[in-house]
Parts: structure tokens; C-alpha cells; sequence
């Protein structure tokens, strides 16, 4: 419940929602929308996320209206919603995430098994481009690492180096070659401005 709204006069709202009238739900909207906005903000302090959840948040409460029990906390109900919404998007962003990872290492086993690259993938002109920029003790690296499928202890062995010192190394690598092709795939798609004389 908002502070400054009555729980009795937004039980009318509901009610009169669960009815289906769609006027009384933009009253519960405004008078929800900037504490759910903030409650969202707390937990994903993303931007644009913070309105795609709280409309989606409102969408859902107006489909399932009916299964609200009018004279209960809507607010709370919303933000019941919301949490369910923000746990759900922090999931598909941590499969994203594993994703990328997943295919940054396939693109490049991909360059250095094959030493070419395959259309299939938009991302591999951007990677050989970012792999000729790494200093050649890294390209060095990546290459025992995913040439010759050695593992961190045999590169380790080979390099007089300790396992942990080979795998913190090559996940730095790959974060900068995966934002190096974010950087170099974004400068793509920016639209051209000429000067104007």
C-alpha cells in the first residue's frame, strides 16, 4: 500500500479492477509505479531494466487480477512479482553470460585449429582482428591452450609457471578479447555522421 493511499480506497480499486475496469488499474498504477520503481532499482539497478520489470510487473498484475484477494497489500503482491521477474532476468543474464564465454572459446579453438574462420559467426572477423592486437607471449598462450589442447598443468610445466598463474591469465585474456569484440561489433553498428561543411 502506498502511504498516502487508504488500503480501504485501493481495496475499491481492486475491486473494481477484478471487475475489469481498466481506469480503476491506472489508479493502482500510479499509485505504485514510483515505490515499485524503486524497489526494482535496489535489486537491478540497470536502467532499462528497471522499466522493463516494472511494466512487466503491472501486465502480469492485471492478467492475474483475479487471483489477488482484495483487502490484502497489493504493493507487497507487486513486489512479490518484481522479485520473481528480477530472479528470472539475473538467471537468463548468468546463462548469457556462460554463453558468450562458451562461444568466445569456440571462435577461438575456431581461428586456431583451422586458421580460417566461419561465416556462421559474425563475431570471428572482429576476434582475428583483437587476437593480431595481444602481445605474442599471450597469442602464444591461447595457442597451447586451444591449438594443442594442453592443459593448465602442462603449460604450466612448460612455462615454469603455476596453474593458477596459467588460468588467471588466460581468463584475462579472454575478457579482454570479448571486449575488444563487444567495442569492435558496437563501432560497426554506429551510425555514420558525415562532417557537415
Amino acid at each position: 500500500m502506498s502511504d498516502d493511499f487508504p488500503i480501504a480506497d485501493e481495496t475499491k480499486l481492486v475491486i473494481r479492477v477484478q471487475g475489469g475496469d481498466l481506469m480503476a488499474f491506472e489508479g493502482l498504477l500510479n499509485a505504485h509505479s514510483s515505490r515499485l520503481r524503486a524497489f526494482v532499482a535496489m535489486k537491478l539497478p540497470i536502467p532499462h531494466l528497471i522499466d522493463e520489470i516494472a511494466h512487466e510487473t503491472f501486465l502480469f498484475a492485471w492478467k492475474h487480477i483475479q487471483e489477488f484477494e482484495a483487502g490484502t497489500d497489493f504493493g507487497k503482491w507487486l513486489r512479490a512479482i518484481a522479485f520473481n521477474l528480477i530472479r528470472k532476468e539475473t538467471l537468463r543474464y548468468q546463462r548469457s553470460a556462460r554463453n558468450q564465454e562458451k562461444l568466445l572459446e569456440h571462435c577461438i579453438a575456431e581461428e586456431a585449429c583451422q586458421g580460417g574462420f566461419s561465416p556462421d559467426f559474425p563475431e570471428l572477423p572482429a576476434l582475428e582482428e583483437c587476437l593480431a592486437r595481444l602481445p605474442e607471449n599471450q597469442r602464444k598462450l591461447l595457442e597451447r591452450r586451444y591449438r594443442f589442447s594442453e592443459s593448465a598443468h602442462e603449460i604450466a610445466a612448460a612455462l615454469g609457471q603455476s596453474e593458477a598463474w596459467v588460468r588467471t591469465t588466460l581468463y584475462r585474456i579472454r575478457s579482454a578479447l570479448r571486449t575488444c569484440i563487444e567495442r569492435h561489433l558496437q563501432a560497426q553498428h554506429e551510425p555514420f555522421h558525415p562532417h557537415e561543411s
